[in-house]
């Protein structure tokens, strides 16, 4: 499958436990209606993404999972480069008064970041306009 850069599921809560990324896996593999086969979930090597109930899920919907080793950062650089993006294109750009409100803007930030943030490594597209473009050169083969 093509990097099409985008991110299909998050989740925001005041906690990093396992249930919050599992959250985040089950609503990718809903706007993927459950068509994740093969799709790679790029991810450090924090206890949340290591522990057994996170592998589960990833099972359920056939994801791989990619982790670099300790201290490599190769394999995890396209995850790392959303979250440099969003912390220096709206998180430091803001205070936030309630969860509410940063709830909303990360809602906000990953709309705007899957529909109309350009990339270069998609020839300055969105990844969705991405998505579309490789859909329609697959069904027009």
């Amino acid at each position: 499958m093509t990097n099409t850069r985008g991110a299909l599921g998050w989740a925001v809560d005041d906690h990093m436990r396992t249930e919050l990324v599992t959250l985040a896996v089950e609503r990718a593999a809903f706007v993927r209606a459950h068509r994740c086969q093969g799709v790679i979930l790029h991810s450090d090597r924090g206890t949340q993404y290591t522990a057994h109930d996170m592998a589960l899920a990833c099972a359920a919907h056939g994801l791989r999972r990619s982790m670099g080793a300790t201290g490599i950062c190769w394999d995890n650089a396209g995850a790392e480069s959303l979250w440099s993006s969003f912390k220096h294109e709206c998180y430091y750009r803001h205070a936030f008064a309630t969860k509410a409100e940063l709830v909303a803007a990360v809602d906000n930030w990953m709309i705007f970041y899957n529909n109309d943030r350009r990339h270069s490594a998609l020839g300055m597209r969105s990844p969705i306009d991405y998505e579309r473009t490789l859909r329609a050169t697959t069904e027009a083969s």
